[in-house]
């Protein structure tokens, strides 16, 4: 037998714990000494006290947990219970994160407010582009860089073997009012589009990892508001200049569609660091009335 300061370390709870539950009648010593008042369990009584500490991490009452125990719940049934119970927190978790990383945006945007007027912004026209396009979908996310560096070398492969008449032209256009960056979990399927631009000649494609290139024309944009995006000194994403940027086009009386462009010059067949990345924003307008 257990003296219960020995079961109180071995189960990992305090001795006033104990206590209490012997109080509620939850765990019950096999022995009380009747002269000194010592309370003596055994190792047989460790499943019952885990059990009651898992059941009471599920936010079950004592109460609640006396009735489980006294109708003998299986032990799988316990482990489903607690395996419910962790997805549920880590649910709890991911919103947490992305709540913090509005957070984090949002502080990031009051500080580059002292930036705002200065903004390196051009109007011009662009002139049409005949591009492969593709989506690269929920699997972007799940494997990160792998899935990226086997979609380059499939697309490299397919250019040096003529499957691809590339042009030189990659841009990637997301959609939406909503201005995310391109790890974001809410980036989903639709909202990002990738463009290689191609000879008139090009026909559709199928390229694994990404499955099938479809023939896009994107549209000329009449006025477009452009800001150049590489690694400096401003401390800003891509994203947070573009968010600004959206606010300088609404500033000058123009209004900014529910996409934007991103035109690379330096991209990622030649670096997997978006730090090293060069790059333009470009923003489709609408001249305000």
């Amino acid at each position: 037998m257990l003296k219960i300061g020995e079961f109180a370390r071995l189960s990992q709870v305090t001795v006033k714990t104990l206590h209490h539950y012997d109080d509620l009648g939850l765990l019950k010593p096999v022995r009380i000494d009747p002269l000194t008042g010592y309370r003596f369990y055994t190792v047989e009584q460790l499943p019952r006290i885990h059990r009651i500490i898992a059941l009471k991490d599920l936010g079950l009452s004592l109460e609640q947990i006396g009735l489980m125990l006294d109708e003998e719940m299986p032990t799988d049934q316990i482990r489903g219970m607690l395996r419910l119970k962790q997805a549920e927190i880590q649910q709890e978790i991911r919103e947490a994160q992305r709540q913090l990383a509005m957070v984090e945006f949002r502080l990031r945007m009051i500080e580059a407010e002292a930036k705002f007027p200065h903004l390196d912004v051009v109007i011009k026209r662009l002139e049409p582009v005949h591009c492969l396009s593709f989506f690269p979908r929920v699997q972007r996310r799940k494997l990160g860089v792998p899935i990226k560096v086997q979609a380059i070398a499939a697309v490299r492969q397919a250019i040096a073997e003529g499957k691809i008449q590339h042009t030189g032209t990659n841009m990637e256009v997301l959609h939406g009012e909503t201005i995310l960056p391109f790890e974001s979990p809410e980036l989903d399927d639709e909202k990002m589009q990738v463009l290689l631009g191609v000879s008139d000649s090009q026909q559709e494609v199928t390229l694994e990892p990404l499955g099938l290139l479809k023939i896009h024309d994107e549209p000329a944009i009449e006025q477009a508001a452009t800001l150049m995006i590489a690694k400096d000194d401003s401390g800003l994403r891509a994203y947070e200049k573009v968010a600004l940027l959206r606010r300088w086009t609404i500033a000058h009386g123009y209004k900014p569609h529910d996409r934007v462009r991103y035109l690379y010059f330096q991209d990622a067949s030649e670096t997997l660091s978006r730090d090293e990345m060069i790059f333009e924003a470009q923003l489709p307008l609408d001249v305000g009335d």
